[in-house]
C-alpha cells in the first residue's frame, strides 16, 4: 500500500497528539489545590487506575527501547522487559501499595518525614527528583526518535519540540489530566501493539515462520562474557529498583481505596507482562525483516510506517508518542512535588492554596526544563544503540538503594530512625558516585579520552561501570542502615511501623 507523503504523516500525527493533549487539559481544569493537581481528589476507580498505572510503565522501556536491545542483543540485550518490570509491579502490589494507601501522604519524602524526621524528608526528595529527572529525560528521547522517524527532522529539533509539547501539557493537565490520557491511549495502544504485531508476523510468513526465524543465540538470557554478579544485577535493577519511586506511589496515593491500589496494582502487572511480550517478539523476529531504518530506538516506529496501513500506522505512533508523554507527565509531576512540598516546606505551608498550586506548576515547568537539559546531554556522546534503554538503567539505581532500604524497613518495623536512613541514603549515593561516575572516568581517561570526552561517554552509558553495581549498593544501603541503628537505637524515628 503507497504510503502517505511525509508532510500529511506529520498533519496527521499533530491532529492526534493535539486531541490527546486537549482530552488532558481538558480533564485536569478545575483543580483548586495542589491535592487536586498532583492525586485527582484522591477518587481514582478500578479500571482507570489499572490502565493508568500499565501506561505509566509500557512507556518508552517498554516499546521502544526495549524492542531494539532486543533487536540488536536477542533477550540478554533487555531482561527488563517484561519480565522485571511486571515482577517489580508484583511486589509493589503485595508489599507497598496498601501501607502507603492507608497514609495520607503525598509524596514518598511525606513518609520519610513522618517515619525518619525532617532531614530525611529533604534528603530522600533530593535523590528522588534525580531519579525522576533522568526518567522523564529518558522519555523525551523516545519522543524525539519517534518524531525524527515520522517528521525526519534531525534529532535535537524534534527533542526541544516534544520538550515543549510535554510541559505545556502537564502544566495543565495535573494527575487528572494524565490519567484520563491514560485511559485512551492505553485502549489505543493495547490495540496498536497487537495489530504490529500481527503484520510482523504476517510479513515474516505467519507466527510459525516469524518464531522459526529467531535464532538460537537470540534466546540466551546471558549475554558473552557475563559475570556471575552482573547477571544477578541485570535482574536486580528491574524488580527491585522502581519499588519504591513516586511515580507510582502518586498512583497508589490517588485510589479510592487500599483495596483498589493493591489489586488494580496486580492487573496492571498482568496486563503488563501479556502486552510487553509482543515487543519482545518483534525485536527477535523482525530484526530480520530488513526494514528499512529499523534500527536502534526508531525499530518500532520504523516497522508501524512500513507495515501497516497510513491510517493505523497514525493510530499507533501517536499512540506511542502519548503513552511516553504519559509517562514523562508522570515524572515531571513526580518532581514537582517534591521539590514543592517537601523540598520548599518552609515556605510552602504559609501560602495560600492557590500560590500553592501555581508554586506547584512551576516547579512543573522547571522539572521538564531539567529534563530536557539531561536528554540533550546524552545525544552528545550517544555511540549507538539504544540510548534510551541506557538511561533508564541509571533511574532506577542512583540512590535508589538507599531509599528502598529505609522504606522497606520503616514500613514494616521500628528499628532504626532518622539517623539510620540518612546513613543509607547517603552511603548509596556515595557509592552510586563512585561506581558509575568516578571509576567509568577515570577508566575512559585511562584509555585516551580527555576528562570531557570520558564524562559524555560515561553519561551515554558507554563507559560500563563495575559488575553488580546496583547489587552492591542495596549490601552497602543495609549495612549502613543497620551500624547506625544498632549505635544510635531509633535516634530521629518520630513514628512506628504500620
Amino acid at each position: 500500500m503507497d504510503k502517505l507523503p511525509p508532510g500529511q504523516l506529520t498533519l496527521f500525527l499533530a491532529f492526534y497528539v493535539l486531541a490527546q493533549v486537549a482530552i488532558g487539559i481538558w480533564a485536569g481544569r478545575g483543580a483548586k489545590s495542589e491535592t487536586d493537581y498532583y492525586l485527582g481528589g484522591r477518587g481514582i476507580g478500578f479500571p482507570a487506575l489499572t490502565l493508568s498505572i500499565f501506561a505509566t510503565w509500557f512507556g518508552a522501556e517498554t516499546i521502544l527501547g526495549s524492542a531494539s536491545a532486543i533487536a540488536e542483543g536477542g533477550l540478554a540485550g533487555a531482561r527488563a522487559e517484561p519480565f522485571g518490570y511486571a515482577i517489580c509491579l508484583v511486589l509493589m502490589a503485595l508489599f507497598v501499595a496498601g501501607p502507603i494507601r492507608k497514609s495520607n501522604y503525598v509524596t514518598i519524602a511525606d513518609f520519610f518525614r513522618e517515619r525518619f524526621g525532617k532531614k530525611a524528608e529533604i534528603a530522600s526528595a533530593a535523590v528522588s527528583v534525580v531519579i525522576s529527572v533522568i526518567w522523564a529525560g529518558a522519555q523525551l528521547l523516545a519522543v524525539s526518535a519517534i518524531l525524527e522517524t515520522v517528521v525526519g527532522i534531525p534529532g535535537y529539533v524534534t527533542l526541544f519540540v516534544a520538550a515543549g509539547i510535554v510541559i505545556v501539557y502537564c502544566y495543565y493537565s495535573g494527575l487528572k489530566g494524565d490519567i484520563a490520557t491514560d485511559i485512551v491511549q492505553g485502549l489505543f495502544l493495547i490495540v496498536g501493539i497487537v495489530i504490529l504485531f500481527l503484520a510482523v508476523a504476517d510479513r515474516a510468513g505467519g507466527f510459525s515462520a516469524l518464531i522459526a526465524s529467531i535464532k538460537p543465540e537470540q534466546l540466551r538470557l546471558v549475554a558473552e562474557g557475563e559475570t556471575t554478579f552482573a547477571r544477578i544485577d541485570n535482574w536486580m535493577i528491574p524488580v527491585m529498583g522502581s519499588i519504591v519511586t513516586q511515580e507510582a506511589l502518586t498512583r497508589f496515593l490517588a485510589a479510592k481505596s487500599t483495596r483498589v491500589a493493591k489489586s488494580a496494582c496486580f492487573a496492571a502487572a498482568g496486563l503488563y507482562l501479556a502486552l510487553g511480550m509482543l515487543p519482545v517478539l518483534m525485536g527477535l523476529g523482525g530484526t530480520h525483516l530488513g526494514i528499512p531504518g529499523a534500527e536502534g530506538d526508531n525499530f518500532i516506529p520504523a516497522l508501524a510506517l512500513e507495515l501497516l496501513p497510513n491510517l493505523l500506522a497514525i493510530v499507533l505512533v501517536g499512540a506511542l508518542f502519548s503513552a511516553i508523554l504519559s509517562t514523562v507527565d508522570s515524572n515531571l509531576l513526580a518532581v514537582s512535588s517534591l521539590v514543592s512540598i517537601n523540598l520548599m516546606r518552609r515556605s510552602h505551608g504559609r501560602r495560600g492554596e492557590k500560590e500553592q498550586l501555581q508554586i506547584a506548576r512551576m516547579t512543573t515547568v522547571a522539572a521538564g526544563l531539567s529534563a530536557l537539559f539531561v536528554a540533550w546531554i546524552s545525544t552528545v556522546s550517544d555511540g549507538g544503540g539504544s540510548a534510551i534503554y541506557e538511561l533508564l538503567a541509571m533511574t532506577s539505581i542512583f540512590g535508589q538503594g538507599g531509599i528502598l532500604v529505609a522504606t522497606m524497613i520503616g514500613l514494616r518495623s521500628s528499628f532504626g530512625g532518622g539517623a539510620a536512613a540518612l546513613a543509607s541514603l547517603f552511603a548509596c549515593v556515595a557509592f552510586n558516585l563512585a561506581t558509575l561516575v568516578v571509576m567509568p572516568v577515570s577508566s575512559a581517561m585511562g584509555q585516551g579520552m580527555d576528562f570531557g570526552s570520558a564524562f559524555l561517554a560515561t553519561l551515554a552509558g558507554e563507559v560500563a561501570p563495575i559488575d553488580g553495581f546496583f547489587l552492591w549498593s542495596i549490601v552497602v544501603s543495609i549495612v549502613a542502615y543497620v551500624a547506625v541503628a544498632v549505635a544510635v537505637p531509633n535516634a530521629g524515628a518520630l513514628k512506628p511501623a504500620q
